[in-house]
């Protein structure tokens, strides 16, 4: 009976796998010839766990507010400043002391969350009750340390965030916060890009990719949707379409050396009608991108995905750029009619763009054997 292609597929990656771990053994580079177990977690249950690590650090954090508040009445800066410092001295003891399970790092990761967060609390009262310089500072310190130490997945993305938010705090406070998007995008693109290189610290690099990236999206989902009059009013400059232009500029550049790049890979010429619909498709998401914004940011994260075989990276561009194509669509001031048309047109340019795939890059005859083998 022949087996399903995906199963075929499966077989072939994990012996190929198991070859290079068996010829790595060989060469003296690991220490046992038997490949260890993968120990990736699935997408939902890593989400769950930050989710109830969140709620529990929040829990931990208001029991000991309300036993200070009971005990004396008051609860100051210093006393979540002494809080903060035990519940991360704990998580952190439990991150490197604990047995790797699943119980303990959890535990660990509210533990931790619980102690940044009162941390956070109590410079903030210190500091005058004001998000400054010296405190945004002082926590992008702490997350880049938390990140850099702990070896959590999940923990690493979050405090990655935090990192990635409060340098974005600090470059609000000297107004630069229009820079930020392209900040975030291009030190995502070059880590993604060096993925490989990163050795022992493959799993922080990526984590903050992801971090850098959801920060990016949100950057730009709040400007474009004006969440918020006070971030608007400091994102809003006088060279704000120069900046937008550098933007687009700088997307299109890293586009262009990803489809490169896959020409090399798939060894096909730069002048095959393919490349060449794909640059005219990249050229028409920039101009589509001066009023749609956010568009070819998504367009970005979607190659960056498929280049570096990231699911997580292609789903964000996906939903990213559904959203912002959606806003776009309901913030035009026209009729019903003309947004009806509007879509048909869409749909129209989609059907000519999948008949274009179909004619240029047809199912080769190689994939055909290689179902017919599987």
């Amino acid at each position: 009976m022949n087996k399903h292609p995906n199963e075929s597929l499966q077989t072939s990656g994990v012996s190929e796998v198991q070859t290079l771990w068996q010829s790595l053994y060989a060469k003296g580079a690991v220490n046992t010839p038997e490949l260890p177990e993968s120990q990736d977690m699935p997408w939902y249950i890593a989400l769950m766990q930050a989710g109830a690590a969140w709620i529990a650090a929040w829990f931990l954090l208001g029991f000991m507010v309300s036993l200070f508040d009971s005990l004396w009445g008051r609860f100051e800066g210093g006393t979540a400043l002494f809080i903060g410092g035990s519940y991360l001295g704990l998580g952190l003891a439990l991150y490197w002391g604990g047995r790797q399970q699943h119980f303990l790092q959890q535990f660990a990761f509210a533990s931790c969350l619980s102690g940044t967060l009162a941390l956070a609390w109590g410079l903030f009262d210190l500091l005058g009750e004001a998000f400054n310089l010296a405190w945004y500072l002082s926590m992008a310190a702490l997350f880049f340390l938390l990140w850099g130490i702990i070896k959590h997945a999940v923990a690493q993305w979050v405090f990655a965030f935090g990192c990635s938010v409060c340098v974005t705090g600090l470059l609000a406070e000297w107004h630069l916060l229009s820079f930020t998007p392209t900040l975030w995008l291009l030190l995502s693109s070059i880590m993604l890009l060096n993925l490989h290189r990163t050795g022992h610290h493959y799993q922080r690099a990526r984590m903050w990719i992801f971090a850098t990236s959801a920060n990016l999206l949100t950057i730009q989902l709040m400007h474009v949707f004006s969440l918020d009059s006070e971030f608007s009013q400091l994102y809003a400059v006088d060279w704000q379409s120069g900046i937008t232009a550098v933007h687009l500029l700088v997307v299109f550049a890293i586009c262009s050396f990803l489809l490169l790049s896959l020409c090399k890979q798939w060894q096909t010429p730069f002048t095959h009608p393919a490349i060449l619909f794909a640059f005219l498709g990249l050229v028409l998401i920039t101009a589509l991108s001066f009023p749609m914004e956010g568009l070819s940011t998504a367009v970005l994260l979607i190659l960056l995905g498929h280049y570096g075989h990231e699911a997580w990276l292609k789903g964000m561009g996906i939903a990213s750029g559904l959203v912002f194509a959606a806003g776009y669509y309901y913030s035009l001031e026209t009729t019903l009619m003309l947004k009806s048309l509007y879509l048909m047109g869409l749909g129209g340019v989609l059907i000519i763009a999948r008949l274009l795939m179909w004619r240029f890059f047809p199912i080769t005859q190689v994939q055909v054997e290689h179902k017919e083998q599987a």
